[in-house]
């Protein structure tokens, strides 16, 4: 249910409670004024009859006035004491015997459900008449039917105001909170520009403007990050130009080794340049990312052979044959793939041996990087951004687990060699256990690891 549905139907409820706590006293009211003009006419048409009796007893004179009442005959009658009556008395004989006993009038119930009112005259000469006088329904009526329409008509009037005054208010309400909804939505998405319209009711202008001063900081923070990452990025390229003229003056296979080095960081120094001139956007919204992994490992790896063989450090690279491709960038894929064995070639001693897997692991492709170093002592927080055993940033697992991430899978920590560490990153979806396959179709055991939760 939405909000403006809610606050229709409670403004409607209100509205017809209220409206009904008026209309059903004044229609009770109505109908109770109708009853007593309807017992204030017979009492008249009974008052007429009394006044002839005042005048005459005779039963003819009685007679001829009764008819000349005209209408009002028909609910009019008269008792005399010598047993004459005049007209049609509906009241019952009980009712009138009882009526010459008393010295005031009152009113009887007739067989139909009808009332009856009796007035005992006293004749001068003795005896007691009785004056019946009918009161008739359509006197009880008259007028009730109109009363209660009107009343009908205001009490839906009356509703129909309150429910529009309560649905123009709704839409300004809603109104307000859908901008704001539209302009979370943009932001999610990467669009910082929008704006919401500050209007509505007051905790809703308020919201409104947090939401905007909120944006603001946003973009300032992000200027001042991409101002803060170019000027950094321009400060590498001074001492990275100073060591590529020493280079040139050495010879040699280490000169070679360093020189790719320090290319390869000239090059990612020119990349996170590019992306501060750029901005920073949406991987949503720049449309989906693919690389070849066995094509990108097998690539990276002679730089990394080098330098293992530079350290004595037995390196056994495995890449798949054929293409394998995956939903991951070939400059995340390698930035990953340079975050695992860098931890390895700075976590563990010189000539420590290390493995390189890229291709299939249980039917899923991954990139495992495997040594036979110390190991992972705490394997849950290992991953934990910023935090670090050693003297680095704490950012190589949460560099690969990201990337993990974004290809669909996950990173999973677990023992390598003999007390070494393994690192695998699983860059697709897991299939299910009966599907699960390794390389050549045979089933592979799944080795012990423990699994880091996405950040």
């Amino acid at each position: 249910m939405t909000l403006r549905t809610w606050q229709m139907r409670l403004s409607l409820g209100i509205a017809l409670l209220t409206a009904l706590a008026f209309a059903l006293p004044l229609a009770y009211a109505a109908r109770q004024q109708a009853v007593d003009r309807a017992q204030t006419l017979s009492e008249r048409r009974a008052s007429a009859l009394v006044t002839v009796l005042a005048a005459t007893r005779d039963p003819d004179a009685v007679r001829a006035a009764w008819r000349s009442t005209g209408a009002d005959a028909v609910s009019t009658c008269v008792r005399l004491p010598d047993g004459v009556v005049v007209g049609r008395c509906p009241a019952p004989e009980s009712a009138a015997v009882e009526a010459t006993g008393r010295s005031r009038g009152f009113r009887a119930g007739t067989a139909d459900g009808r009332q009856v009112l009796l007035l005992p005259v006293s004749l001068p000469e003795g005896g007691t008449a009785v004056v019946e006088s009918l009161v008739r329904e359509d006197e009880r009526r008259d007028g009730v039917a109109a009363a209660w329409t009107v009343l009908g008509a205001a009490v839906a009037a009356l509703t129909l105001i309150a429910v529009l005054g309560a649905d123009r208010i709704s839409r300004r309400l809603v109104g307000s909170s859908a901008d704001l909804v539209r302009a979370a939505g943009a932001v999610g998405q990467g669009r910082l520009g929008v704006r919401v319209r500050v209007g509505g009711p007051r905790e809703v202008r308020e919201v409104a403007t947090a939401f905007n001063t909120m944006t603001d900081r946003i973009i300032q923070l992000m200027q001042s990050e991409r101002e803060f990452a170019a000027d950094l990025s321009h400060r590498l390229r001074t001492p990275l130009t100073a060591l590529k003229l020493d280079l040139d003056l050495l010879g040699g296979p280490e000169a070679d080794r360093l020189r790719a080095a320090v290319t390869a960081l000239d090059h990612e120094v020119t990349h996170l340049i590019g992306l501060t001139r750029a901005g920073i956007t949406d991987p949503a919204a720049s449309g989906p990312q693919h690389s070849d992994l066995t094509a990108v490992v097998g690539a990276r790896m002679p730089f990394w052979e080098a330098l293992a063989h530079a350290q004595d450090r037995p390196c056994e690279v495995t890449v798949a044959d054929g293409p394998l491709g995956i939903g991951l960038s070939e400059e995340e894929l390698v930035a990953a793939l340079d975050a695992l064995l860098g931890n390895v070639f700075q976590h563990t001693p010189l000539g420590t041996g290390c493995a390189v897997f890229a291709g299939l692991l249980d039917g899923v492709p991954a990139l495992v990087v495997e040594d036979a170093g110390p190991g992972i002592a705490e394997y849950l927080t290992a991953r934990q951004r910023g935090l670090s055993g050693g003297a680095s940033s704490g950012l190589g697992l949460d560099i690969a687990a990201r990337a993990a991430e974004d290809a669909g899978g996950r990173l999973v920590i677990g023992g390598g060699g003999p007390g070494g560490a393994r690192v695998e990153l699983r860059l697709g979806p897991e299939l299910p256990a009966s599907g699960r396959r390794g390389p050549g179709g045979r089933r592979r055991p799944e080795p012990p690891a423990t699994a880091c939760a996405p950040a």
